[in-house]
């Protein structure tokens, strides 16, 4: 077929009237659009609930509005940190102290604290396990009155966290069971008075 004798088909024209019609859908689904989602997500206006609805109201509110966002965790059974959860009173501090443990002995090592204060720790023994009872007792306590949190009877190594429940005493008490010595490493770091040996 020559290029010549070729057909072009005739070009498309829109009345109009087409043309305003199809102006005024358009207009009309972005207004939708900006009612519907825009706006509950940007600005937290949602007139029609469709936002709250799909999980989308308030997805970008500003600083001023996050006050808000506690409240709603906390309907939901979240724990939300507050300053006066956050905020220590007792200084920061770290130690390491190194233990030895001669055959059948034992030592402890403690931590003063208030109720609150935390700290992280860990620690380890060269030469064998230990026996450790990692306990509390309040101020002027007697000799049997104490409360133990974490009981091991052979271990080589322990780590973790720790918050105080009350004031008072909290540490670790190891004893050498065998016939060797034992080192025991430890290092503590957190809000805490002090680290002593009773």
């Amino acid at each position: 077929m020559n290029a010549s004798t070729a057909t072009v088909p005739p070009t498309a024209q829109a009345s109009p009237a087409a043309l305003a019609k199809a102006s005024l859908a358009a207009l009309a689904v972005a207004g939708a659009v900006i009612v519907l989602f825009v706006l509950p997500a940007e600005a937290g206006v949602d007139p029609t609930g469709v936002g709250s609805a799909i999980g989308i109201a308030g997805m970008g509110v500003q600083d001023a509005e996050v006050e808000n966002v506690p409240a709603a965790a906390v309907s939901l059974g979240i724990p939300v940190p507050t300053q006066a959860s956050i905020e220590a009173a007792t200084p920061w501090r770290e130690d390491a102290e190194t233990i030895e443990l001669a055959p059948h002995s034992g030592i402890e090592l403690k931590a003063h604290m208030a109720k609150g204060d935390s700290f992280v720790f860990s620690w380890e023994t060269t030469g064998g396990p230990v026996k450790v009872d990692m306990h509390g007792e309040p101020p002027n306590a007697a000799d049997d009155e104490f409360t133990s949190y974490w009981i091991d009877k052979a271990t080589t190594a322990q780590s973790g966290t720790f918050t105080a429940p009350f004031d008072g005493s909290h540490g670790w008490y190891w004893r050498n069971k065998g016939e060797t010595p034992i080192t025991v490493k430890m290092k503590v770091s957190g809000f805490y008075k002090d680290i002593y040996r009773p």
